[in-house]
């Protein structure tokens, strides 16, 4: 491809168009926004509310906190720079934000904090950052699409999220020369796998497009072959954001479309919003649109959703320290594009060409970590989780790879918590040059020595070369529990015979010790597939007296109690969304006492399976939209009695 040249005023009227259209989109889907989908459309063709300056929205305020990222980390930005900015600045707390924020809390890093433990890895809270990386890199799809992809990774790593994203960022990109939407459509499909979920209901969506469908027939299609009853489920939004562009007579009705279409429609409101504000530009969006949002993007640092944010709010700033900042990325990556004065000679609107493979993305593992040692290339990949249960081994493989002209040798060993054991402990290995070698250990633990995390190291002695590499080796703790036998056929009402109000002392006859690795109660496996009602308890252990909020995620029944006292139970049946900060029916504030303290849970198996997850999560008082936060000083492994 040869050297684009992008006009430095057409530059600037389509990053401002990208971001009054992410606002305006944002306004308007934002009152509209549920936590599960809904059958019925909307039908809204102007703001239902409008407060001055517009909603603010997490879809445009995390991308403020990137830019700040970049400017501070520079070009080279990667995923866990990123980390650092979700721990320093971003307060929010709900569903993968949470969840991926309490596993870097406990030590695991970007992808494997968004793998692990993760139920919202398909869902939109990454494909809706995507707009600060196509307009840092303008005309640049691959840079575009390297940045989303490390952004992605640290929330949604394994999931459809990281190809939303991928896909937005790259269609922004080319948008800056391009505006034939099937053309773009094409280029962003081109980015990500055939066979993911994101890509064959966007090509679907085509498919109705091409046919003559109706755009509302076509919403009914997709919501029934794409469904899922959570709003945020990524491919599903990504197939209504491309019902509005492709359905669209103009801005207005494009996004008013993609609203109507429901699931969650702040997010595909704003991001089809930016697409078609880089096309038209400023200039080319409707008066009637921008002017009561102004230039000023309203933001929730005042309530506690973003902290420390240094990067302008006002939209002209904010254009021109993007407009550096591309300088600075176009340069670093020796993009064959430039943002100049003077554009003859460069490819006409339109004209330019983009075929390119996206190599690295097909190479990719969620639970895979990778680190320069100089002297060899060192991956380590978790097997089926991150955490360690007293009651199997957890599986590593450490990957050695060498760049050096000659083969390497030397030795592998693992240092581990007081307690922990490993198989093999230590491994001797010898590497030809451009060869790699895998070396698996199996780490076991007991529940007495299993903490929230748990620090070990890896060392790699190497003959002949200078100094020992360490790797940091973090497992998680997995959680503890007893579970009573299935009372068949009772309900939830129904005496069983437990004392649900006694703080056990000694496991209750005939129930089991039951270990999870995750959040997943693992009930249909507890259940065998019999209705009825189970109890399990879970023993914690605070350091001083705290505050937390406890919900049992489910898409039956369920009762609780702590320390012997009814705390809830569910108010209505709801799909499964087990988060950190509330599913509006099997949620509660709990207190957890200095020393130990006793969850009792029972749980209704009806006739359909039942899925159901536990969650216990810090509040913060001063900010109740960061409901659900990282929970530490706790042990949750051991029982009272051991």
């Amino acid at each position: 491809m040869s050297t684009v040249k992008l006009d430095v005023q057409t530059y600037l009227d389509k990053v401002y168009g990208c971001w009054l259209g992410k606002n305006i989109g944002g306004t308007l889907g934002g009152p509209l926004e549920r936590r599960f989908g809904e059958d019925e459309m909307f039908d809204v063709w102007w703001y239902p509310e409008l407060p001055e300056g517009g909603i603010p929205n997490d879809d445009l305020e995390l991308q403020l906190i990137w830019l700040q990222a970049l400017k501070e980390r520079g070009p080279g930005l990667t995923a866990r720079d990123l980390a650092e900015y979700w721990m320093d600045s971003v307060a929010y707390n709900f569903d993968e934000y949470g969840l991926h924020k309490t596993n870097l809390v406990r030590g695991l890093q970007p992808p494997v904090s968004g793998w692990y433990n993760n139920w919202f890895v398909h869902c939109m809270g990454s494909p809706i950052r995507s707009e600060i990386w196509a307009c840092v890199a303008p005309a640049a799809p691959e840079i575009a699409a390297k940045y989303a992809f490390e952004d992605a990774i640290c929330d949604h790593a394994g999931g459809e999220s990281v190809f939303g994203e991928i896909f937005n960022a790259v269609v922004e990109s080319c948008a800056f020369v391009i505006d034939d939407k099937f053309r773009l459509i094409d280029i962003g499909l081109s980015a990500i796998p055939a066979d993911c979920q994101t890509h064959r209901a966007i090509e679907r969506t085509l498919e109705l497009y091409h046919v003559g469908t109706d755009w509302k027939q076509a919403r009914e299609i997709l919501k029934d072959e794409f469904y899922s009853p959570i709003a945020q489920y990524s491919p599903l939004n990504l197939a209504f954001q491309t019902v509005g562009w492709l359905w669209g007579e103009d801005f207005a009705d494009a996004i008013c479309k993609a609203v109507n279409c429901g699931w969650d429609t702040d997010c595909t409101g704003a991001t089809l919003g930016s697409i078609l504000g880089i096309i038209l530009g400023r200039k080319g969006l409707p008066a009637k649109w921008i002017e009561p949002l102004g230039d000023e993007i309203t933001t929730n640092v005042g309530t506690g959703g973003i902290k420390h944010l240094k990067a302008p709010t006002n939209l002209d700033q904010l254009t021109s320290e993007v407009h550096q900042m591309a300088q600075k990325v176009l340069s670093y990556w020796n993009a064959d594009v430039q943002i100049c004065d003077d554009a003859v000679g460069s490819p006409q609107f339109g004209e330019v060409d983009f075929s390119f493979e996206l190599d690295w993305l097909q190479q990719y593992a969620p639970n895979k970590l990778s680190y320069d040692l100089t002297a060899v290339k060192a991956e380590v990949s978790y097997h089926e989780t991150a955490a360690v249960s007293g009651d199997a081994p957890s599986r590593v493989t450490v990957t050695l790879r060498n760049p050096r002209p000659e083969a390497v040798n030397g030795k592998i060993k693992l240092s581990l918590p007081c307690g922990w054991a490993a198989e093999p402990i230590d491994a001797q290995f010898v590497i030809e040059p451009g060869a790699a070698k895998d070396l698996e250990f199996q780490v076991q633990a007991y529940g007495e020595s299993i903490e929230l995390t748990n620090q070990g190291t890896i060392t790699v002695e190497m003959s002949n070369r200078p100094a020992v590499m360490r790797i940091p080796l973090v497992f998680v703790g997995g959680f503890r529990w007893l579970v009573s036998p299935v009372f068949a056929g009772s309900g939830l009402e129904d005496d069983c015979g437990v004392v649900e109000s006694e703080v056990f002392t000694q496991p209750p006859a005939g129930w089991q010790e039951l270990w999870r690795p995750d959040n997943d109660l693992g009930a249909e496996c507890i259940f065998g597939g019999t209705p009825g009602v189970v109890y399990l308890a879970h023993f914690v252990y605070a350091k001083t007296e705290q505050i937390t909020w406890l919900g049992v995620p489910n898409d039956n029944r369920m009762k609780v109690w702590v320390n012997g006292q009814v705390l809830h139970h569910t108010e209505k049946t709801v799909p499964l969304a087990p988060n950190e900060g509330g599913d509006g029916s099997n949620y509660a504030q709990a207190v957890l006492q200095q020393g130990w303290n006793q969850v009792l849970v029972k749980l209704e198996r009806s006739e359909k399976p039942l899925q159901a997850h536990f969650l216990l999560s810090g509040v913060d008082l001063e900010h109740p939209i960061n409901r659900g936060s990282a929970l530490t000083g706790i042990c949750r492994s051991r029982f009272p009695w051991k």
